[in-house]
């Protein structure tokens, strides 16, 4: 996958995931999330960039074991930063209904898909 495909796809994937957030403001049941949820979407943004960067060096090597295991790796550091993201904000903020971190899996799920996707067609480089 080339870097101006990514960007493309990886502004899709941003601009569906900020709709998200946004009409979150008409359901108060869900606002507690709302500043969770801007937060998940910096980072997923970050963290794509960065999975990009490292796996379209990683997807030259001859030894293809060194991408699997990049990808495992970014997987398990993935589900650790964003378990310590929703800890951290209910912990600081202390928010009023438990369905605050409902909006953070849809990011979440958003950007899996979207992660899984282009790590498929660099992989195949």
């Amino acid at each position: 996958m080339k870097f101006r495909q990514f960007i493309l796809q990886l502004l899709l994937t941003s601009g569906l995931s900020t709709l998200g957030i946004l009409s979150l403001y008409y359901f108060p049941a869900l606002a507690p999330g709302i500043p969770l949820s801007w937060m998940a979407l910096g980072f997923f943004i970050l963290f794509s960039l960065v999975i990009y960067g490292i796996a379209w060096k990683v997807s030259g090597s001859k030894k293809k074991e060194h991408f699997i295991n990049l990808v495992l790796a970014f997987t398990l550091l993935k589900m650790l930063f964003s378990f310590l993201l929703i800890a951290s904000y209910a912990k600081i903020m202390h928010p009023s209904s438990r369905l605050f971190a409902l909006p953070f899996f849809g990011i979440y799920l958003l950007f899996t898909i979207f992660e899984s996707a282009f790590m498929i067609r660099v992989g195949k480089r």
